[in-house]
């Protein structure tokens, strides 16, 4: 199945909203996909935060730099669902699904620290392929260059993830 439909699956399958009905002129700007973006990425980012206080010495530097773009991606982001009227919940707590460190990998990854590049790998790696889905199906003009931004940036991440 090609990435973008089953980004799309999974954007939809966790969103509890129904299918959007046609908009009026004044409704909000933000489709379903919109939506479920900001309320995915939000705990994407939040629960990456611990995983990154037991980065072991070869990936601190690189962490304390994904600590520092990934905050200041949640204040956007929060300012995203604010906009779009959206509840201040973790639609995902509990949810296991790539990219996003649960409870368990956080465990595990302090057990094992030098587990997390292979963590970092496949939540920098999946919140790309989710912005590049953002942009290809979303509707707010605003969220659409942030997830550009987002991809971007992951990308430069993975690279450098890449050379560590």
């Amino acid at each position: 199945m090609p990435w973008g439909v089953s980004a799309v699956l999974l954007l939809s399958a966790c969103s509890a909203a129904p299918a959007d009905p046609p908009a009026p002129p004044s409704a909000s700007p933000f489709n379903s996909t919109d939506t479920a973006w900001v309320q995915l990425m939000i705990p994407m980012n939040e629960q990456l935060l611990p995983a990154l206080d037991v980065a072991p010495p070869q990936l601190r530097e690189f962490a304390a730099e994904l600590r520092t773009s990934h905050t200041g991606e949640l204040a956007r982001l929060r300012e995203l669902r604010d906009r779009a009227g959206l509840p201040d919940t973790n639609l995902h707590a509990g949810h296991q699904m790539p990219g996003l460190v649960s409870a368990a990998d956080l465990l595990a990854i302090r057990s094992d620290p030098a587990s997390l590049a292979k963590k970092l790998h496949e939540h920098l790696d999946q919140t790309a392929k989710l912005a590049r889905s953002e942009q290809e199906n979303g509707t707010d003009a605003a969220t659409k260059s942030f997830a550009a931004s987002i991809e971007s940036s992951r990308r430069r991440q993975l690279d450098r993830l890449g050379q560590g």
